[in-house]
């Protein structure tokens, strides 16, 4: 089905466009990502990307969210596109946000969240774990429906189902950059969407043959509808890379393009300039650029110089001219307004300068005037009118009359999101002298000539910084709050042009008393300024308190004082410049210097707002640091569980999935000593003299370097030690140390252990008992003091409760009897009359223990008929057991990597994997849960820099009940020569048709897996572990594993238990059939009762998610008063939106206690929390 738009005929929605591409080209490559910017290729088809999107969007509609608005917090990546097209597919309305550092306040992203009144929060792993961290302090970010989309299908992909969406529809919102409080989120529907595709396919030429090459930010207009949508609209493929992989090294960006033939690519000005400046002759010869057809430029103003160096320098790679596409447009109006034609040459027009100041520009080729070189921006695009209006007559102007650009069309936005005084302001332009309208107010001053369009400037209150848009209120606000000596709403923010550069200045008045202390108003100043919007400034004045020019009603005139500072008639009191020593005395007029810094870039990850011959649009600041903390209680819960709600919760490290993550002591590539030389000599070798005074804990930004120095230095860096530093630790890099750590992290080959050098106490001082008695101990102290907040709060200890007898089904606290759900007791083996009398016997004859190691003295008979048992139930060669299931993991992953291995293991592991994978002083790194593509593009990547690679998964996950997909691992592990090991503990007994685990639930080659791991303590009724597998493996951890080597062997009674359990588990299958059915009747109740058991399935471990802590304990506490006994699992052992109950179901339990625990669990949480229930059913009863 297609519609026109203006005189284009496309589909309605590019739901309908990309359902057309995953039918008719399932095959095509959609995107291709360079994790690290050059090699590391992460292909997506249209099939594959059809089928991520669909699940995500059966997730959210699935929560009732058709309609409602979606935050997408990305980092650059296959990620972001899934969740976008995601939103379309359900209905939802997107909204992009550039994802916060680690350790920033989420301010910035509160004020979206609240403007948007977004209901959902789609994201990867490693931002939720930095979310996690700071979201208390903004607590209404914590009523989001949070999802990982990282890490699994949120949801089966067939689930989904078309809304009723037409080319009408909202799509998403881009946010502009702006004010922290007062956000605009512009809204653009599908047929924009559709219309501006349309355009730039239109303008540019393209065709399915070529190809894209794009590092602009995603959650940015051009990134986003250049860089995404409009590959899909054409049907043909993108290479894309991170702005960081960019920024660090410039050569990147067109080597890509001359790998990959890219034919479309382009970015701001300053990129350009940037590729002259630091591709060396040397790289140059090895790009081949003639196959660039479009090198669009925008994002900032476009420069007739950069043209030149650029065309000149890369002339030898094949490079022409005519390749450079200046173009205009902005958010508003999607992206693209006006262009010109493939394969010409830009349009260059030479003007008196003093004329274009005048607004009446005049054509000049006299060298005797000053002459401004303007770049024109090509012509209006089909179905795009762009009149030049008077602002303040608002009548239309005639050619060659400078005026506001305005512009009607069907790619114009449809408004700013619930604010309709702003949607009038800048959507509603009538013309005075025609009636015409209504247009859309750019804000841009520019003029027509010829049909060209000339842009000269702006008349609003914002700057553009390299391509940035910044509001200079914001800035003035910042630098107001950094110190009180600083007279409030008595600043002015500009920007100045050196050099070809927008160099930042900020003018601020000083009380009357200030008379010095200027270094250190200085220096809060640009920190302030640095950490809340990531902007260097160029330059500093403090000025006399009442001098600041304003106007007759009180408003600062910011013309009348950039003018004043140039020309040198400020009344200053002092001044910094970045490059100055220190800083300035008040000076004389006519005093002005030359900033000699280059101006600033604003976040690494910026690249997008425009002047002349830009595509601007929003751009995000990185929002400041964490302002309040956490509530006492809350603070105080979430310390006070931390260790034992992760051994509650399976042990499950609260980690970046998918992020390196070393186990190892950090290394260096040489002495510690040398490293911090070399970090501080290449920071001064970059910053120059404004370096002159840098210390280790130095903020690299407030020395006024930007974000392209910043990486220069880390580049030089990586080529001085070798390696790479991972992606996502750049942007938290902003202290010397800092850099100092991330090199002796991961840069470098050797293995050379840096040890701390620095004493702790000097030779014969008093050493404090804190240090050597444990109940002085610091984190002793602290777990008493919380623990007694619990007390406290009337939250109890939940933990060490006391259990009167066989645990099961049911169980004996205090002298009353509970339905239990806490128990790992499966099968009900522990306690069973058979097994108990097995037990008695082997005491009788053996005695209680084997008292020595089983290689001395301590072998069994026992043991053998277990371990034979348990290979001939699993079919494999042979067994081994262990006296306990971590020291089974830890021992034997210790035991069989080494340093200069590699383990991958899924980001929810147990404890006991993490700690085997310490002791082996292997790499280790971490995937996101169940993902298996993950685990492939890693050992894609990685494979050959390690001698052995061990893959761990779980059979089930006991926080949330899932099961991986194992004959994939299978496949990984084949197609990478790597060991799969397989943790059974909670899959052994529970899951299979006959209780045989993983293994037979996926009917998997048991051959196929090298390490089968499984404990005693749960379907077994005893106490231990084993390792299966292939009868060398067994044969080499009987002889050498330390575990079981240097410790005693598996008790007689423990022995028995588990032999004994083993024969009545194949001689009663019933009771795993019951289990099971116990398991499913739970799942059902539970989910038809409008609970949340996320992704639990096929398993007795069963989830109801709350996503509040604090609602987690008291309905565990709640339950507890009526005859229940669950455990909570809250935040930090889960993230926040996690929070929940766990139920372990056996198959002891009878219909009657599941019927009632869930009739019971509804009745309470209603109490607690009415609405979680109802809404969870309403959208259940709409389905």
């Amino acid at each position: 089905m297609s519609c026109s738009i203006g005189r284009f005929f496309v589909p309605p929605t590019f739901v309908d466009l990309l359902r057309h591409r995953a039918e008719h080209q399932p095959d095509d490559t959609a995107f291709i990502y360079l994790a690290d910017g050059e090699n590391e290729e992460i292909r997506i088809t249209y099939r594959e990307l059809d089928r991520r999107v669909r699940a995500i969007a059966a997730w959210l509609e699935s929560h009732g969210l058709c309609g409602e608005r979606v935050l997408l917090l990305y980092p650059p990546g296959l990620d972001f596109i899934a969740a976008f097209f995601g939103c379309l597919y359900a209905g939802a309305v997107a909204v992009p946000v550039y994802p916060p550092r680690r350790n920033r306040s989420l301010e910035r992203i509160q004020a979206i969240s609240d403007n948007a009144q977004a209901k959902a929060a789609l994201t990867t792993a490693a931002v939720r774990e930095r979310v996690d961290g700071v979201i208390h302090d903004t607590p209404d970010l914590l009523k989001l429906n949070w999802l990982t989309t990282s890490e699994q299908e949120p949801a089966p992909p067939d689930d989904w189902r078309r809304p009723d969406i037409s080319g009408e529809t909202l799509a998403f919102l881009q946010y502009t950059s702006g004010s922290t409080g007062t956000p605009k989120g512009v809204m653009l529907s599908h047929s924009n969407l559709m219309h501006n595709s349309a355009l730039i396919c239109h303008a540019f030429e393209h065709r399915r043959s070529g190809t894209g090459v794009y590092w602009l930010p995603s959650y940015h207009d051009m990134g986003l509808i250049g860089g995404i949508l409009q590959p899909v609209f054409v049907g043909r493929p993108n290479v894309m890379m991170s702005p960081m992989a960019f920024l660090q090294k410039p050569y990147r960006w067109p080597a890509a393009i001359s790998k990959y033939r890219g034919t479309t690519s382009g970015g701001p000005n300053f990129a350009f300039d940037l590729c002259v400046r630091s591709i060396t002759p040397e790289q140059r010869e090895g790009l081949d650029l003639s196959c660039w057809e479009v090198a669009f430029n925008g994002a900032e103003p476009v420069r007739a110089e950069t043209i030149e160096r650029f065309s000149e320098y890369f002339a030898p790679c094949g490079f022409r001219r005519e390749a450079f596409y200046p173009c205009y447009g902005l958010a508003e109006a999607t992206l693209i307004v006006t262009g010109g034609f493939v394969r010409q040459a830009p349009v260059l027009r030479r003007f008196e300068a003093e004329s274009v100041a005048r607004g009446t520009p005049r054509l000049t080729e006299d060298g005797g005037h000053r002459v401004q070189t303007l770049v024109g921006c090509g012509t209006p695009l089909p179905d795009v009118e762009v009149a030049i209006v008077d602002p303040q007559t608002r009548r239309r102007l005639g050619e060659g009359e400078v005026g506001e650009i305005w512009v009607r069309g069907p790619s114009v936005a449809q408004g700013y999101w619930k604010n309709p005084d702003a949607t009038e302001e800048t959507f509603g332009g009538i013309l005075s002298d025609s009636g015409e309208g209504p247009f859309m107010r750019t804000g841009d001053l520019g003029f027509l000539l010829d049909g060209e369009l000339f842009v000269t400037g702006r008349i609003k209150d914002m700057i553009i910084v390299r391509g940035v848009n910044v509001y200079p209120h914001d800035v003035e606000r910042t630098a107001q709050r950094a110190d009180d000596r600083l007279r409030p709403n008595a600043g002015a923010c500009f920007t100045v042009e050196e050099d070809g550069r927008e160099r930042l200045v900020l003018i601020q008045e000083v009380e009357r008393h200030v008379k010095q202390g200027f270094d250190e108003i200085f220096s809060a100043v640009r920190r302030a300024v640095s950490l809340e919007h990531e902007l260097p400034l160029d330059a500093v004045v403090l000025i006399k308190p009442g001098s600041i020019p304003r106007t007759s009603s009180n408003k600062i005139q910011r013309f009348a004082c950039r003018r004043a500072y140039l020309e040198g008639t400020l009344s200053v009191v002092a001044e910094w410049r970045a490059g100055a020593a220190a800083p300035a005395e008040a000076t004389p007029p006519g005093g002005a210097t030359s900033l000699d810094s280059p101006a600033s870039l604003a976040a690494a990850e910026s690249a997008g707002t425009g002047g002349n011959g830009s595509v601007r649009g929003g751009m995000e600041s990185a929002p400041g640091d964490a302002t309040g903390g956490l509530q006492r209680l809350r603070e105080h819960l979430a310390a006070a569980t931390d260790d034992a709600w992760q051994a509650a919760g399976g042990g499950h490290p609260r980690e970046s999935a998918g992020v390196a993550a070393d186990t190892r002591t950090p290394v260096a590539a040489a002495d510690r000593r040398q490293i911090i030389e070399a970090v501080l000599e290449e920071v001064r070798r970059v910053g120059k003299d404004r370096a002159a005074g840098i210390t280790l804990d130095s903020s690299i930004a407030e020395l006024g370097l930007d974000s392209l120095e910043r990486m220069e230095i880390l580049a030089s860096l990586e080529e001085r030690f070798g390696g790479r530093f991972p992606e996502e630790v750049l942007p938290d890099l902003e202290t010397a140390r800092q850099v100092v750590e991330a090199v002796e992290r991961y840069l470098g080959g050797g293995g050379v252990e840096i040890r701390n050098r620095t004493a702790f106490f000097q030779p014969g001082q008093e050493i404090p008992p804190e240090c050597w008695d444990v109940e002085r101990f610091p984190e002793y102290t602290a777990l008493k003091e919380r623990l007694r907040i619990l007390e406290e709060a009337g939250l109890g200890n939940p933990f060490f409760m006391v259990h009167e007898g066989i645990t099961n089904d049911r169980t004996v606290i205090g002298g009353r009897e509970y339905i239990n759900y806490s128990s790992y007791n499966y099968l009900g083996m522990s306690g069973d009359p058979v097994v108990i009398r097995a037990v008695r016997e082997a005491v009788e004859r053996y005695g209680t223990s084997v008292s020595a190691s089983r290689p001395v003295s301590g072998e069994k008979v026992l043991h053998g008929e277990l371990e034979r048992g348990l290979a001939e139930f699993l079919g494999t060669e042979a067994a081994v057991v262990f006296v306990g299931g971590h020291a089974t993991n830890e021992t034997v992953i210790g035991h069989l990597l080494k340093p200069g291995d590699l383990i991958l293991h899924d980001a929810l592991s147990h404890n006991s994997i993490l700690q085997g994978a310490i002791l082996s002083g292997a790499r280790r790194r971490p995937f996101p849960h169940n993902d298996w593509q993950t685990a492939d593009r890693l050992l894609e990547r990685f494979r050959h820099e390690y001698r052995r690679v061990l893959i761990v998964v779980e059979g089930v996950y006991s926080m949330d009940g899932d099961i991986p997909d194992l004959p994939r691992f299978v496949e990984v592990k084949k197609r990478h020569k790597a060991l799969l090991m397989v943790d059974e503990a909670h899959s052994m007994g529970t899951i299979g048709e006959t209780g045989r685990g993983i293994g037979e639930y996926h009917a998997v080659n048991r051959a196929d897996v090298d390490v089968w791991m499984g404990t005693l303590s749960k379907s077994f009724g005893s106490c231990g572990g084993f390792i299966a597998g292939r009868r060398a493996l067994v044969e080499y951890l009987k002889y050498t594993a330390p575990g079981f080597v240097f410790s005693v062997g598996l008790s007689p009674p423990n022995a028995a238990a588990a032999l004994a359990s083993l024969r009545l588990m194949q001689s009663e299958p019933q009771r795993v059939r019951r289990l099971q059915e116990n398991a499913a009747l739970f799942l059902q109740l539970a989910r038809q009762h409008g609970l949340d058991t996320g992704l639990s399935h096929d398993s007795p471990v069963v989830p109801v998610i709350l996503g509040n802590s604090l609602h987690s304990m008291l309905l565990s506490l709640a339950l507890f008063r009526r005859g229940i006994n669950v455990q909570p699992i809250v935040y930090p052992a889960v993230p926040e939106s996690a929070a929940r109950l766990r139920f372990f179901l056996t198959a002891k339990h009878s219909e009657r206690q599941i019927r009632d625990t869930i009739d019971v669990l509804c009745e309470e949480m209603d109490r607690i929390d009415p609405a979680y229930r109802s809404s969870r059913l309403q959208h259940s009863s709409v389905e």
